[in-house]
């Protein structure tokens, strides 16, 4: 299946190579295998560990298949897109059994991924071109309908009618997030008024989020989405900073800002890391595209995954509301299985009536 998606940008980092996790110290004798003979990884990173995102995700994912599959590996961290290409060929020299490549530039990746056609590689989430090479794996995780629950939750517990959302940029990718989010709040709430606020690609700087989130904020927005990145946790700040709340993306969030994050969207980088490894390790890797979403379990809210921060830290006269809304989702969540609930996306189908009601031209 071939996909037409804008990638995401790639965030700053500090070092070119950082070594996160345990791996051999010299190179492997033969593809995949370390001096030890176990499997490995190498996960490439556009920036450092602490994103509370996707990078976190796929870290976490990898750190599972250390736990459950017995692999080792390290994290290599690409210091800038202009540098990306150099680190991608410095770590295949190092023969890992996969290299999994999140968020990076997708020329670079593909570029050394066609020289070096027996290096498998790994996207786990949105690299957005038209084909692979036959060594490339990549995830595209939807997230419209998991969207959709997290605006029918922000448009449930507003008091003032009025939600926004901070995006890194205004892409297909991530208005696929946004608009769900926005069908989300007026499926509450139909004469709610949904702001989004773009960042113009600036993903790692929280203080950017955090101004662009205090402009909502002041402006009357009681309930503010973060899709930005490391931009926001400034998103959760600004929140803090106004008596306000947030919502979370990618991944659980809720921790970040107790009683200040409601719930958060995610997208299971964890789990298509490890599907990629293990499948990797197996000798099951099969090139292309797959897409998975809300009912792969790639996507979903992080209530359903059990948190009950905001449930436990929230203040008393929202906290009470979140039992009968967590059913009241997870209805929602089965209407949108059966086909009950038809929600817009944004980056494969932005012409569809459910877009166009929402103002979505395509």
């Amino acid at each position: 299946m071939s996909r037409t998606p804008l990638a995401l940008a790639a965030v700053a980092a500090a070092a070119a190579l950082t070594l996160l996790a345990g791996c051999s110290s010299g190179g492997p004798a033969t593809p995949g295998s370390t001096d030890a003979g176990a499997f490995s990884y190498a996960l490439i990173t556009p920036g450092a560990a602490g994103d509370g995102g996707f990078i976190d995700s796929a870290i976490a994912g990898t750190k599972l298949a250390e736990k459950q599959l017995g692999v080792t590996g390290r994290v290599v961290e690409a210091e800038s897109v202009s540098q990306q290409e150099g680190v991608i060929r410095s770590t295949v020299a190092t023969h890992p059994g996969i290299i999994i490549a999140p968020g990076l530039d997708p020329d670079s990746l593909l570029a050394v991924a066609k020289e070096n056609p027996d290096q498998l590689f790994g996207v786990p989430s949105d690299i957005y071109v038209d084909e692979l090479p036959k060594n490339v794996q990549a995830f595209s995780i939807n997230v419209h309908e998991s969207s959709f629950l997290g605006g029918y939750v922000a448009g449930s517990l507003t008091t003032t009618k009025k939600v926004g959302a901070v995006l890194g940029i205004d892409n297909p990718g991530l208005n696929q997030f946004f608009y769900g989010y926005k069908q989300g709040v007026l499926a509450a709430c139909p004469d709610c008024e949904v702001t989004p606020s773009y960042l113009n690609g600036e993903f790692s700087d929280p203080s950017v989020g955090q101004e662009a989130a205090l402009a909502l904020y002041q402006g009357g927005d009681d309930i503010v989405f973060a899709v930005a990145g490391l931009s926001g946790q400034g998103v959760f700040t600004a929140a803090k900073q106004e008596g306000e709340f947030a919502i979370g993306v990618d991944s659980n969030q809720d921790g970040d800002a107790p009683g200040t994050v409601i719930v958060s969207v995610m997208k299971r980088v964890d789990q298509t890391t490890y599907n990629l490894i293990k499948a990797a390790q197996a000798g099951e890797f099969e090139s292309g595209f797959v897409a998975a979403g809300l009912a792969d379990g790639v996507s979903g809210l992080s209530w359903g995954d059990g948190s009950t921060v905001f449930a436990d830290h929230g203040p008393a006269a929202l906290a009470e509301q979140i039992p009968a809304l967590s059913a009241k989702v997870d209805d929602l969540k089965q209407q949108i299985l059966d086909g009950s609930i038809v929600v817009c996306d944004a980056l494969n189908d932005p012409t569809s009536d459910a877009c166009a009601a929402l103002g979505l031209k395509g």
